[in-house]
């Protein structure tokens, strides 16, 4: 009799315990998860290279004066861009990036704050990563909270 009593209620903690773990693990989205776009609806504040990295704090070299495209516009060129061979779509963008004049900013990755890239699979889809992915030349869009803080951070062109 005691050994029965004794199984229930490890068979209680074992079930009570799994249903702990599984909900907690619920809450998290892991890395690399591909994700529905949740990019905000307002223009980002910040495109452009990143400078340098250390910790949490990045500089980024800001594209100052970049027009934003409309949806339609965007379509348009992406479309052109599909056409062209990848050492011609590089010079396109090259020659694009020298239009704008930069200013570096300065800014702080707060722990927690979306991180987002492309999968690469040509349907616009993201996945989701970490601070860890950004790195020195990685091309960057960010959208702010104000005081020179992340909100939102998609990186482009990985």
């Amino acid at each position: 009799m005691k050994n029965i009593i004794i199984a229930i209620v490890v068979l209680i903690t074992a079930v009570g315990g799994y249903y702990l773990y599984s909900n907690s693990q619920a809450a998290v989205t892991p890395t690399g998860n591909v994700v529905t776009n949740v990019t905000p609806t307002r223009p980002p504040e910040v495109n452009g290279l990143v400078v340098s990295i250390e910790g949490n704090e990045i500089i980024v070299a800001n594209e100052v004066g970049r027009v934003i495209l409309s949806d339609e516009e965007q379509a348009k060129k992406k479309a052109e861009m599909q056409k062209m061979s990848e050492d011609q779509r590089k010079a396109a963008r090259e020659a694009e990036n020298q239009q704008y004049k930069t200013e570096n900013i300065t800014l702080s990755i707060p722990v927690g704050i979306p991180v987002v890239k492309g999968t690469g699979d040509g349907n616009g889809n993201i996945t989701t990563t970490d601070l860890t992915s950004i790195t020195k030349g990685i091309y960057l869009t960010i959208w702010t909270s104000g005081a020179n803080e992340a909100e939102y951070v998609k990186i482009k062109g990985q």
